[in-house]
């Protein structure tokens, strides 16, 4: 069994717990809180990746997907901090592009399947993010450049490409995927790809069911 697949089983049971036990009483229940960078899970093989021609809004969920070097993309997902308006921004919030996008909206952040890096997750989903706004390099401003988390003797080799602007992260399920250049449509089985809970309510008999699954 690969690193956190107990933990994506037991979501996926406790979904499925909370709907058929809306009606229990509210002291019978327990909450379960999970960390803000939940354990991921690796599959050997992904079939359920497909082709954007193949796109069946029936069977499948299509997403617009960036694939990112660790540790970028973790940063990338990660939420830091709110601003005083209350929007959350991720650890790393700036993207660098050789190119602008006219696209605005949610990405979802996959980390590359080379560069790999030790301790995080290579060739998988991990979250999405809000891409808000575009910034030419040339108007940067030092707090611009260090919410890019690009080394500093770095910086100075780039003078040309754009910042993508990016807010309100969120974690989901590590699945396995395939990348492709820029922005693409990342067409997946329906209901693969789903957010992690901050916490959830579930009853102690649910509970029970659910030791089991895991045990198994």
């Amino acid at each position: 069994m690969a690193p956190g697949q107990k933990e994506i089983r037991l979501l996926r049971f406790v979904s499925l717990s909370r709907r058929n036990n809306r009606n229990r009483s509210q002291d019978d229940r327990l909450v379960l809180q999970y960390m803000t960078s939940p354990p991921g899970i690796t599959k050997k093989r992904n079939d359920m990746q497909y082709s954007n021609k193949d796109y069946n809004p029936e069977k499948h969920d299509r997403w617009r997907a960036l694939t990112v070097k660790q540790p970028y993309a973790n940063d990338l997902v990660t939420a830091a901090y709110k601003d005083e308006n209350g929007v959350v921004y991720g650890r790393k919030s700036i993207e660098v592009r050789s190119k602008k996008t006219s696209y605005r909206g949610d990405v979802l952040i996959c980390s590359s399947a080379k560069s790999v890096y030790p301790g995080m997750e290579s060739g998988v989903t991990l979250g999405l993010v809000e891409l808000y706004d575009v910034k030419p390099i040339k108007e940067f401003t030092p707090e611009d450049w260090e919410n890019t988390r690009i080394p500093k003797e770095k910086r100075a080799k780039i003078t040309k490409g754009f910042g993508w602007m990016m807010r309100n992260p969120r974690r989901v399920v590590e699945m396995p995927i395939k990348g492709q250049l820029g922005i693409y449509n990342l067409v997946y089985t329906k209901g693969e790809i789903i957010q992690y809970p901050r916490k959830m309510v579930i009853d102690k008999k649910s509970w029970e069911q659910i030791k089991k699954q895991i045990e198994k």
